[in-house]
């Protein structure tokens, strides 16, 4: 029997955290990322008016005229985004936070006016003459992005902190009596302009932030993608919309091809509540202390009905790998192997005489209509040829699809597609396909009918909101200026 995977467990581990049962949670010490802060590129002018068009609000269509030039506000956010190099997500998160104003669709002059809440304190006064220059949509969105680049970045950078003493590693107290410890330069910069946490009993300031931007900027990635957070060295699969973490190299390797890990910002991979780890190579034997030894396939054990069976099955006792009772207690149990089970762990099979190949396991087989499904499923792996009676004897159960995770084209459509649960997913523009993390070089080209195996699943775009409800803003936090 030919196997396709060396059943090696290497003891390096991946170092994924197992410290949540939950999905994310606020921290109040790490708002968003450093690099979230200033990416003044994720959103394109076109991306950031489509956005305020999908929530229905009024500034998909307020203009504002500036130097004699009337500008859509799509236009004034992503100018001023690139002209301090601030992300334009920051801003829209601001102007939620501060004014609704995402979500408004009949505003009040007073919410334009004082759209980021810059230069407004608890004991301001909006017609005071040296706030009122403040005043005015382009007024609030220019300051607000310049104060953070112009004054808290670059105190940061030369002093560590900002001139009200926010910093990484610094703590202070909150204006509502919390104790915060910025992570990063982001969160010290979020805190100087509000100095407020908030909470889910009294929304508002940098909690709202954080939900707002939970909400509207952290993407949605289909089954089947790796995930690693930048700077941490813990890989994540998704599955059933839920993160799993690889516990050993091995575990990864023999299930994934590495290459196609995305790296993503911590908020964006602890949206996802934490599943079962994946800790053992696909097709380890796992021997119990009662000395009963399964074979894991995927997520199912399978008990070997005796040593007759595992003799001549051709397997390795040193392969064998002794765990607890404990360990096995997430995966399903499945049926077990006898000298009837043909090919448990899988195997490629092709007709001597027509040269057809088909995937063999556990009695069945699955034709396989393409070789692009071949060089994409097992890659470097070659086929056993078999006589014509022997594929005869398993039973046909369809035609094998491409695994979960691949990008796909064909040359009769430009159309791009993500497989997740045997599912095609199309991506509706080449913009979200490269803010989700993908990379064109990965896109496999297949025939039309190799497309048209798996049915077609719902569209992946750039921005996707979830929960209940809208966050809206509120007015009395105290800012800087």
């Amino acid at each position: 029997m030919k196997r396709l995977c060396a059943i090696v467990i290497t003891a390096s581990l991946l170092l994924a955290p197992l410290d949540r049962a939950l999905g994310a949670s606020f921290n109040p010490n790490f708002i968003i990322s450093d690099f979230e802060l200033t990416d003044a590129n994720s959103l394109s002018q076109d991306a950031i008016q489509r956005f305020l068009e999908s929530k229905g609000s009024f500034l998909a269509h307020y203009t504002e005229v500036i130097n004699g030039i009337r500008k859509p506000a799509s236009r004034i956010i992503y100018e001023e985004a690139q002209l301090y190099q601030i992300s334009p997500k920051v801003i829209l998160a601001m102007l939620q936070k501060e004014q609704s104003l995402i979500t408004a669709s009949s505003p009040s002059q007073d919410q334009l006016d004082w759209a980021t809440g810059f230069g407004i304190c608890d004991s301001c006064s909006k017609n005071d003459p040296s706030v009122i220059s403040f005043r005015g949509f382009y007024s609030q969105i220019s300051l607000f992005v310049e104060k953070v680049r112009s004054n808290y970045l670059r105190d940061l950078k030369s002093l560590g902190r900002t001139l009200t003493g926010w910093g990484p590693g610094r703590t202070k107290t909150t204006l509502d009596g919390v104790e915060v410890t910025p992570a990063n330069n982001a969160t010290a910069a979020l805190y100087t302009y509000n100095p407020y946490r908030g909470s889910e009993s009294g929304i508002g300031a940098n909690f709202n932030f954080w939900r707002i931007w939970q909400r509207y900027f952290v993407r949605n990635y289909p089954d089947g993608t790796l995930l690693q957070a930048e700077g941490e060295p813990g890989v994540w699969l998704l599955q059933h919309g839920k993160r799993r973490p690889f516990k050993t190299r091995a575990a990864l390797y023999s299930r994934y091809n590495p290459d196609r890990i995305i790296p993503v910002s911590k908020n964006e991979l602890e949206k996802y509540e934490i599943g079962p780890s994946i800790q053992f190579a696909n097709y380890s034997l796992l021997r119990t202390p009662h000395g009963t030894v399964y074979l894991l396939v995927d997520d199912t054990i399978r008990g070997i009905a005796s040593q007759e069976v595992f003799r001549t099955i051709g397997f390795n006792p040193e392969e064998i790998i002794d765990v607890a009772e404990v360990d096995l207690a997430l995966y399903t149990v499945g049926e077990h192997i006898t000298l009837t089970s043909a090919y448990p762990t899988g195997a490629l099979l092709q007709d001597k005489k027509t040269g057809a190949v088909f995937w063999v396991q556990d009695g069945k087989k699955q034709g396989i209509i393409d070789r692009s499904i071949l060089a994409n499923n097992f890659s470097h792996v070659l086929p056993s040829p078999v006589h014509t009676d022997e594929l005869a004897a398993y039973p046909y159960a369809g035609r094998l699809k491409l695994t979960d995770g691949t990008t796909i084209t064909s040359p009769e459509s430009s159309a791009v597609y993500i497989i997740s649960d045997g599912l095609r997913r199309p991506v509706i523009s080449g913009e979200a396909f490269e803010k989700l993390g993908f990379n064109w070089e990965d896109v496999v080209e297949v025939p039309q009918s190799v497309v048209d195996l798996h049915p077609l699943g719902d569209p992946l775009d750039l921005i996707v909101t979830y929960g209940e409800g809208e966050v809206t803003g509120e007015n009395g936090d105290m800012t800087h200026f």
